[in-house]
């Protein structure tokens, strides 16, 4: 999403961010996205690969170098953390091909 898209500079949206929720724009961006990728590794059984596109990822290494920045692990490492934890991958099977809402919307 660009700020311009929803008619505002990055600036004046970055500072509406930072008001309303302490973010930036792309901080708040960054965390509904590491928030969704957690959820595809965790709760679905749909693959590293599939979780990384339906995300708007386009390079594999790209998507593996932002989950482990943002979620500090490997995309094959949080699945097996889900796992010895015990979560249900049956779980959210129903919104396994969902994409996450955006601003536009």
């Amino acid at each position: 999403m660009c700020a311009k898209e929803i008619g505002y500079s990055t600036r004046t949206l970055d500072r509406a961010c930072q008001q309303a929720v302490g973010h930036t724009a792309k901080e708040v961006l960054n965390r509904r996205v590491a928030l969704e990728i957690r959820r595809l590794l965790s709760g679905t059984d749909i693959s590293v690969a599939q979780a990384g596109s339906a995300l708007g990822f386009t390079e594999a290494s790209s998507f593996a170098k932002f989950v482990r920045r943002h979620l500090g692990a490997s995309p094959t490492e949080l699945r097996e953390q889900a796992t010895a934890r015990g979560v249900d991958t049956a779980v959210n099977q129903s919104t396994a091909g969902c994409r996450p809402a955006t601003a536009a919307g």
